[in-house]
């Protein structure tokens, strides 16, 4: 019987490891985690600066971080949106189907 345990134990192991995607898996996660707050914080201060533009009296505090923390790449800002290159971007997305698209926030 114990003969059997530790092949089933190492099993299951593996299995959990497959299905949730290690240590790496989650470090990539935390990763684009950061990169998604630092877009979240990003498209906040151009939404902001755009109010102030039409009139508004908003203090929008400093520039927050406008390139990837990770790799320096800039992120790149359009008139519409902020983008971000995320290291699992579908998973991203799916994990943040009203905010993200292609890697993107909308800018209000």
């Amino acid at each position: 019987m114990s003969r059997l345990l530790l092949p089933f134990t190492v099993l299951m192991i593996g299995l959990g490891l497959w299905q949730v995607g290690g240590p790496e898996q989650a470090r990539s996660e935390q990763r684009d985690a950061q990169r998604l707050n630092d877009l979240r914080a990003l498209a906040a201060y151009l939404t902001c600066e755009k109010m102030r533009k039409g009139g508004a009296d908003f203090i929008c505090g400093t520039y927050p971080r406008d390139t990837d923390r990770f790799t320096q790449q800039p992120f790149t800002v359009t008139q519409t949106q902020v983008c971000a290159e995320f290291e699992q971007s579908d998973r991203t997305a799916h994990r943040f189907p009203d905010e993200v698209e292609n890697g993107c926030i909308r800018l209000d």
